[in-house]
């Protein structure tokens, strides 16, 4: 199951602070679903590129998004 980390209530840099935490968490190639703030969005995903992790699905929940993030690594 992959975990989900709820930041919709951070804002930025925060935000991507507690991304880069949870990412830690789990093994390179691994995923992390991540439920944000339309108003992060942009930075977040920005931010993850730049580190090398790749955002494999965007969607809407409500009033938030959820992204889907792979972290870097080498895949099976």
């Amino acid at each position: 199951m992959t975990p989900t980390l709820d930041i919709t209530k951070d804002v930025c840099p925060m935000t991507f602070v507690k991304v880069k935490m949870g990412l830690a968490k789990i093994p390179p190639a691994g995923k992390l679903n991540v439920l944000l703030a339309e108003d992060a969005l942009k930075n977040v995903i920005s931010s993850l590129k730049q580190e090398g992790h790749r955002v494999s699905g965007v969607s809407r929940r409500e009033s938030a998004f959820l992204l889907v993030v792979e972290k870097e690594g080498e895949r099976p």
